[in-house]
């Protein structure tokens, strides 16, 4: 391996940007629970939270750094066995997924002897392994993937995880699963004309998905969506239901608002739901401010950029979607999570990049990184290789 090439090409500004971010999120999962403005309930139950976070971070920085040394070529050479994995993963965890009481199967527990048990939530997993698929996919096919059939089999392929994960059911994931594949399909070349043809076609749907959602009682919004997903939609309308919902966003702006310009301090919190995962953007703004918040958006920012030129300077196709799939990936949940924590779009539970508590969503975030950088990295040599040869 030409390390002197590697050393001299590797993308450390965004390595750093990711590993400050991640870090900046141990410190904030660590005021959610222990902050001065904490009830004692929640620090009970969620007071060690931050020293597993620090250990997804810390796990999640070694597969980062491992995999940006990785060939990504060697990697999407499996993309077929990527998608049959993606698919068992999603039929399995609709059948023995874990039940925490609510009808929700999302996690796969796995047993480790003397660790207790490991959870994994394979529709975060189905965004990296969506990302790979379609990256080697469309490559093999960019002759053809335009034509009718062949356009319309992607979009098949598209729709099955999309379902699966949706019917956990996970709206955010399998909306984020859905923006992303709409992205490498972009950008790989999709025909404008398509684009065009195809909007002509959903807006009869989009018309009626619309006048249903403002009716009183919703015909086939209520049949599609899940009732706790309906009733934080119609919470996000109506609020004064005052359900839990409401509560949540209360929360949630009332902290932003508090903040100010430059914010109360670290550990001089406001308490809100779900401020370690899907409204981690709220603590941030109580405690750092609007200043903070924007810094915060600015290196999610440089993030996205480095993705973004990453994929423009790509030897091929295949590095080209990879990149920009991951940067699509970013934007969608970045402007989610804040659009959820700013009252701007309904409660969707929706994690921040690298930020939010959750061992899967670190994990592939990072892994994510580690192939982008890796795209950017020379390729003279065949690093995986190299490797495997010493």
């Amino acid at each position: 391996m030409d390390w002197k090439a590697v050393l001299k090409s590797y993308d450390y500004l965004m390595t750093l940007a990711v590993i400050a971010v991640g870090v900046f999120g141990i410190f904030m999962v660590y005021s959610f629970a222990n902050g001065q403005g904490t009830p004692i309930s929640t620090n009970a139950l969620f007071g060690n939270l931050w020293a597993s976070q620090r250990m997804y971070i810390i796990t999640g920085g070694i597969l980062m750094v491992a995999l940006s040394l990785v060939d990504y070529h060697y990697i999407t050479r499996f993309y077929l066995y990527i998608y049959a994995l993606m698919m068992a993963l999603l039929i399995v965890v609709m059948l023995i997924g874990a039940d925490d009481g609510t009808n929700v199967a999302r996690w796969i527990r796995i047993p480790l002897p003397g660790l207790g048990d490991m959870s994994m939530q394979p529709s975060e997993f189905a965004k990296l392994f969506m990302i790979i698929f379609l990256a080697k996919f469309l490559d093999v096919k960019k002759e053809a993937f335009n034509h009718v059939l062949w356009l319309g089999f992607v979009l098949v392929l598209i729709a099955v995880p999309v379902f699966f994960v949706m019917r956990q059911p996970s709206l955010s994931a399998s909306l984020v699963v859905l923006a992303l594949s709409l992205t490498i399909l972009f950008v790989a070349g999709l025909y404008y004309r398509t684009i065009l043809v195809g909007t002509i076609l959903m807006a009869p749907i989009g018309v009626l998905i619309w006048a249903d959602f403002r009716r009183a009682n919703p015909v086939f919004l209520t049949q599609i969506l899940g009732d706790y997903q309906w009733r934080r939609i119609e919470t996000w309308l109506n609020p004064v239901l005052g359900c839990d919902y409401f509560r949540q966003t209360q929360q949630s702006l009332y902290a932003i608002s508090s903040g100010g310009l430059t914010g109360r301090g670290f550990l001089n919190t406001t308490h809100v739901i779900h401020g370690h995962n899907d409204f981690v953007f709220s603590l941030v703004a109580n405690q750092f401010g609007f200043a903070g918040a924007a810094i915060l958006l600015g290196v999610v920012a440089i993030i996205v950029a480095r993705c973004i030129i990453i994929g423009l300077k790509a030897p091929d196709m295949e590095g080209r979607l990879i990149a920009t799939g991951v940067a699509g990936m970013l934007i969608f949940e970045t402007f989610v999570h804040v659009g959820v924590t700013t009252n701007l779009l309904p409660n969707t539970g929706m994690p921040f990049p690298f930020l939010s508590f959750g061992g899967s969503m670190i994990w592939v975030h990072m892994m994510a990184i580690g192939i982008v950088l890796n795209v950017g990295l020379p390729r003279k040599h065949d690093i995986f290789e190299d490797i495997l040869n010493g």
